[in-house]
């Protein structure tokens, strides 16, 4: 069985921070996010995108790490 984790860095911004994401959402890197918070609405670019696995075990575990940079 596959596990995902998946966690984003908003590097600026009002919405600065890191942040698990159940469930996760597919990104490639260029693309553009927007974020609705305290009635702003802030635009990300998805900046950088690592992938990696751990299949010694039974079940694989995958961790995407996206960063997110403010326009």
């Amino acid at each position: 069985m596959i596990k995902k984790n998946t966690k984003a860095i908003f590097l600026d911004g009002d919405f600065k921070g890191e942040y698990d994401w159940k469930g996760g959402i597919p990104l490639s890197e260029g693309e553009i996010m927007s974020v609705k918070i305290n009635g702003k609405l802030l635009q990300y670019k998805l900046s950088k995108k690592e992938v990696s696995c751990d299949a010694e075990s039974e079940d694989q575990i995958v961790d995407v790490l996206y960063t997110f940079e403010l326009m």
